[in-house]
């Protein structure tokens, strides 16, 4: 958005959507305007919404431009604008298998799910019956 000639009126490359909750949008502005972008946004709007006629539409105007006037106010507004989350991606899947261990592993997997934690031994001397 450039800066327009004095006395032309600014004309703003986004139509206002007087339905968003984002003060931008309401303005029909990108981020990254400036203020006399704003000021300029919001004076066309009121001319073409004038508060005596469409009482409503002027008040959600003039509440978008008390939250951009400000600097101060507008960093606020910059940081709990709504973002859209990231686009979902799956996880990378990982088909390698992992083939690195150590020796103590595989005993302690023996000793948890073998006979090799066993510590009575007593039912293996039983008595023969002949």
């Amino acid at each position: 958005m450039s800066d327009s000639q004095p006395g032309v009126p600014y004309e703003h490359d986004r139509p206002p959507d007087l339905t968003a909750t984002d003060p931008y949008r309401v303005l029909g502005l990108p981020v990254t305007a400036s203020q006399v972008e704003i000021k300029r946004a919001y004076f066309a709007l009121i001319r073409q919404y004038p508060p005596e006629t469409e009482a409503e539409t002027f008040k959600i105007i003039r509440a978008a431009y008390e939250q951009l006037k400000d600097i101060q106010r507008r960093v606020e507004t910059d940081i709990f604008r709504p973002q859209p989350p990231p686009p979902w991606q799956p996880p990378p899947a990982d088909l390698s298998l992992d083939t690195a261990f150590h020796p103590d592993d595989v005993l302690l997997a023996l000793r948890r799910w073998g006979e090799l934690g066993r510590t009575d031994f007593q039912e293996d001397f039983k008595e023969i019956e002949l």
